[in-house]
Formats: structure tokens, sequence, C-alpha cells
């Protein structure tokens, strides 16, 4: 998110920066370990028939960036949008374009289908 994200997010989102140092300590102790144990393969994609989207901002770094580019050979015809500017903290800086995307994709793909 950069090295101004205190400023961004307190910019954004009101009492942000607290919430997040709040939360460091569960962050880093609970949340991490979990997505560093978690294993999501091209096999585990394959079984996904549902509609995917993607949202990413253009800012966001090259790990991201390397997720992007897995998107369309794991899944079938992922919706890929990159939101321009934006970085890994898009729903908190680009809360109206990313409202959209999603309004918009969810529009196209009712859970009904």
């Amino acid at each position: 998110m950069g090295h101004d994200w205190r400023d961004d997010l307190q910019q954004h989102v009101r009492g942000g920066v607290e919430q997040v140092e709040r939360d460091a300590d569960t962050f880093f102790k609970i949340d991490v370990p979990a997505l560093l144990s978690w294993q999501f393969t091209a096999e585990d994609a394959r079984q996904i028939h549902q509609p995917t989207l993607y949202v990413g901002g253009t800012a966001s770094g090259p790990w991201f960036s390397e997720v992007r580019t897995l998107m369309p050979d794991w899944l079938s015809q992922p919706e890929d949008v990159a939101i321009q500017g934006a970085d890994h903290n898009l729903v908190a800086t680009h809360p109206e374009v990313t409202s959209r995307v999603l309004t918009e994709f969810i529009s196209r793909h009712p859970i009904s289908q």
C-alpha cells in the first residue's frame, strides 16, 4: 500500500489507522500464518465453474501482477478489471469505482443462474 499508507487510509477511512494498529497482532499471529499455509492450485481452480472476477489496482505491485497473469490460465474466462492508479487498498481509496465494478459483475451474473 506504499509508505504513505497511514495518510491514505486516514483520508478515506475515519479511524482506519487505529483499527489497523488494533488488529495488527491478530493479523500477524493468525491471518498471515493461515494465508501462508493455504494451498490453491491450478487443479483447484479448474473445479470452479462459476463466473469469476479479478479486481486489482494498476499500482498494486509485482505479486498482484503475477496473480493477475495466472487467472486466465487457471480459471475459465475470468473477468479482469484493473482500476487505474489504485493499489492493494483500492476498496478504501477507490470505493465508487470498486462498487460499480462489483455491481455490474453481479448484475451480469445473478446467483439465480
